[in-house]
């Protein structure tokens, strides 16, 4: 669809986008600085249900109130960090947030934000702008005042406040008509004239912009609104739109000079009519709106006109000068490479701002006339422009305007010429050229006329958007309190007492045989893969009986039916877990718990033939990792009384593109257990095992007559046993992935190296640790060989089964290296524990397939949170 085409939720878009409130001549504005964040997204909510969207149309009357944030306030309020990343970064850093950005915006000398009034680094950090709108003063007084009260109930302080005033005719201080030349949406506005339409995406997120593109914006996982209060992404995407709607709001405090304007005027020309043309020729029209371009000599009378071009009509800057303010601010058709064109008009439209400006401050003369502003004197009182603009694209937009239009002394090939009125003057003062024939004008020793006093840059969510803000944040990560007894998730009875001391029993019994480790090697090159055959049979037989699966195409999901209950509940349950475990001490994995080891690592990928160049595989390139070696859970145990799987955790860095997952950006990871199927075959099933895991029996998962699951329980022993070294095990992914269009694989890491490592006995809490640090003592690295295999039938090779082996043939894609190091350092175990693992850390042609990779997507995420939470972390990210 053409992004003209795109029609506008008008009623999710906050009015002031849409309308300048032409028709409530009163402003005033409050900075707000938030408290305690519960009692701050409180009053949001309660603000939000008072803020009229743009379809209620243009006010006849009355009053109105919007809301923007900084990106400091959105993190006070605890937005996830994964939607805090989809922000841009101008938005991020803050308009004052370095010195490349006052560099771009000319915000130094007078202007340094050290010396600003509010919004700067010396002055109190600024959560949000409440924006209030009246017909009179009267009712702008009673609708702040009621904010006021409100604000101060929510323990939120207004560290400043704005006011504005209304100047006659519609100009500012310097005496000229302002806000004339206005872009007009496309699909809303009834304008005729095509160079004025400008696509509604630059100026509102989640809308096709000028080149029919969507500008970054913040998105968050549908996990993280439960509610579904935000809309759903117009793309190919199940994430939610926290963007959508929205636009991000540049608001600067510009105090005027004006008796040193006009004072400046008088001394280049004593005369009255050169030196209003003068004037005029500084801002590009007259006093009362009339561009010169129209009459370039004298007002003809025809009132403000917006329906012009420079290239046609004034190519060389005759009538209005080509450094003139109007010129700046909107080129229109004299831009390069083709002025004159509809390609130059599609330049300047990506560079559009819609103006929300109020002026603020009496005027110096209140007649505004020229004559009257020059004869007044200076009256030391500070008056200018509250200059808010709306736009998509910060850098794009108000930053390119300012830096590359506005302050740019060599615009249209001028040389040491500024914008007359608005500009930045650097060193020193500045030039403006008059063209003429036969010769140029120059004037010379220009002052700065306009200083800026504050300034911010805003988020203005739509409707849906501000009621997610006010919601509580969904996540299991709420303060931790005083400690309490382990949930029981089954009734406290005789025969479940009974039935956890005969698990304990067993458990015993289990890692006592882990002692006979030769044996148990011996028994596995004999028997381990014509049992593990034998089982599959049985396994499939009844697949092939009834037809399970069969159809389904290659690399097709079934999402199963309450599928996503189910996993909440999972992933409540782990949560609860870690929040009662953990709750005074160092937070570890609810799965894959103990870490024998974080190492750098360099991920290899080989030259694959063409059919195999897929995402991370495109071509031949080797990539820093780093890799992490684990055991199972949900608590640490010492080595040798483990449930005998290690675990494999991959994160390939500085991938190109963009992940599934959004709270990292250009990572593929990878996970993998030392057996070929998952201890649950699905989702359902995993349910009822993290059940009896909290009940303290998940042997009776294995041993329920009446639910049998004895395959499971025989093919997970034939591969659970006490390993020698992490080094030396097979890690499967056990559950399938996409391999571009189409296609599905599952994957295995393969050990290359040929040391076989004994178990020692005694064996110390640790032995594991101690293998890796002596065997890297001892070969220059460790290899491990990626190998993938192609499902070729969705019956024998099912998605949605995670205890079906498949017996397609791998193929070597990769190899992971992994050099001489020290890794066993608290550090390094910090860091492990900071690192997130998870599988939708994936590029698109990698995505996760089946339901228990689905469910990992919630668990993985939410026990993550949960886990930093309690740690006192942030996500990390490497």
């Amino acid at each position: 669809m053409p992004a003209s085409d795109t029609p506008l939720d008008l009623d999710d878009i906050q009015g002031i986008v849409l309308s300048g409130y032409g028709e409530l001549p009163q402003a005033g504005f409050l900075m707000l600085a938030f408290g305690e964040p519960g009692r701050a997204r409180d009053w949001v909510g309660e603000v939000a249900a008072g803020i009229e969207s743009a379809a209620a149309g243009r006010p006849g009357g009355g009053q109105r109130l919007h809301l923007a944030f900084t990106w400091a306030g959105l993190e006070h309020l605890e937005l996830s960090w994964q939607a805090l990343k989809g922000f841009s970064r101008e938005f991020r850093e803050g308009i004052a947030g370095s010195p490349r950005r006052r560099r771009i915006l000319g915000d130094e000398g007078d202007s340094a934000p050290e010396r600003w009034q509010w919004g700067g680094p010396a002055r109190a950090t600024i959560h949000a702008v409440l924006m209030g709108y009246a017909a009179t003063p009267e009712a702008l007084d009673g609708l702040l005042a009621d904010q006021r009260q409100a604000l101060a109930a929510a323990g939120i302080e207004v560290v400043a406040a704005l006011e504005s005033q209304p100047l006659a005719d519609g100009r500012e201080h310097f005496g000229f008509r302002d806000g004339i030349s206005q872009p007009k949406l496309a699909g809303v506005s009834t304008s005729d004239d095509p160079r004025q339409l400008v696509a509604p995406g630059e100026f509102i997120l989640g809308y096709p912009n000028a080149r029919d593109q969507l500008t970054m914006r913040p998105l968050v996982d549908p996990i993280e609104d439960p509610d579904n209060l935000l809309p759903e992404v117009a793309e190919d995407s199940d994430l939610h739109d926290l963007g959508r709607n929205g636009s991000y709001l540049v608001f600067r405090q510009l105090g005027q000079d004006v008796h040193r304007f006009w004072s400046w005027l008088y001394a280049a020309t004593p005369d009255r009519e050169a030196r209003l043309a003068l004037a005029a020729r500084m801002v590009g029209r007259w006093p009362d709106g009339e561009p010169l371009v129209k009459a370039p000599q004298r007002p003809a009378g025809e009132g403000t006109d917006n329906d012009f071009g420079y290239h046609h009509e004034d190519a060389d800057g005759l009538k209005c000068p080509l450094g003139a303010h109007i010129r700046r601010t909107n080129p229109r058709d004299m831009l390069p490479p083709k002025p004159g064109t509809e390609d130059s008009l599609a330049i300047n439209r990506r560079h559009r701002l819609l103006r929300r400006g109020r002026a603020y401050g009496p005027p110096l003369a209140e007649s505004l006339a020229p004559d009257d502003l020059l004869a007044a004197d200076d009256d030391g009182i500070e008056r200018g422009l509250h200059f808010l603009c709306l736009n998509a694209d910060i850098s794009r937009q108000f930053e390119f305007v300012q830096q590359t239009w506005i302050d740019n002394p060599n615009f249209a090939g001028l040389h040491a010429d500024t914008d007359p009125l608005v500009g930045a003057r650097g060193e020193g003062r500045a030039t403006f050229t008059v063209p003429g024939e036969p010769v140029r004008r120059r004037h010379h020793d220009l002052p700065r006329f306009v200083r800026v006093h504050g300034g911010a840059y805003f988020f203005v969510p739509g409707l849906r958007a501000l009621r997610y803000l006010a919601a509580p944040p969904r996540r299991l990560t709420s303060e931790i309190s005083a400690p309490a007894a382990p949930a029981i998730l089954l009734p406290d009875t005789w025969w479940l007492r009974t039935g956890r001391t005969l698990n304990r029993a067993l458990e015993t019994g289990v890692s006592l045989s882990r002692r006979a480790t030769r044996l148990r090697n011996g028994v596995d090159r004999l028997l381990q893969q014509p049992a593990t055959d034998a089982l599959q049979g049985w396994i499939l037989r009844r697949r092939r009986k009834y037809a399970i699966d069969a159809d389904l195409a290659i690399a097709e999901e079934r999402r199963l039916a309450g599928e996503g209950e189910v996993t909440r509940r999972i992933t409540e349950q782990m949560s609860d877990f870690l929040l009662r475990t953990y709750r005074q001490g160092t937070a570890e994995r609810a799965g894959n718990t103990k870490t024998y080891g974080l190492l750098a690592a360099e991920f290899e990928v080989l030259e694959l033939p063409d059919e195999l160049r897929c995402g991370l595989f495109a071509e031949p390139r080797r990539y820093e990792a780093w890799v992490r070696f684990g055991g199972p859970g949900p608590r640490v145990t010492p080595d040798i009384r483990n449930n005998g799987v290690l675990s494999l955790g991959v994160k390939v860095l500085g991938v190109p593109g963009e992940t599934l997952l959004d709270d990292e950006a250009h990572t593929q990871d990878f996970s993998g257990i030392s057996a070929p199927t998952f201890t649950t075959p699905d989702v359902y099933e995993n349910a009822k095992l993290q059940r009896l895991i909290g009940a303290g029996l998940p042997i009776w998962y294995f041993l329920n007559p009446f639910d049998s699951h004895y395959l499971d329980m025989l093919l997970q022993a034939l591969y659970a046993k006490a390993h020698g070294s992490p080094f030396e095990a097979n890690y499967w992914s056990c559950v399938p992935y996409l391999f571009g269009k189409g296609r599905a694989i599952k994957y295995r890491f393969v050990p290359l190296l040929e040391r076989r490592s004994q178990v020692p006995l005694p064996a110390p809490d640790d032995y594991l640790r101690r293998a890796m640090v002596r065997t890297l003592g001892e070969v220059d690295e460790v290899v491990f060989e990626l190998r993938i295999q192609f499902q070729e039938d969705p019956v024998t090779m099912p998605i949605e089964d995670a205890s079906v082996i498949w017996t397609s043939p791998e193929i070597p894609v990769a190899r992971l290296r992994i050099p001489r190091q020290a890794f066993d350092t608290p550090e390094r175990d910090r860091l492990a524990r900071e690192l997130t693992i998870n599988p939708w850390h994936a590029l698109p042609e990698h995505r996760p397939l089946g339901n228990q990779n689905r469910a990992r997507k919630l668990i993985y995420y939410e026990t993550s949170r949960v886990r930093q939470r309690i740690n006192g972390e942030q996500h990390f990210e490497p």
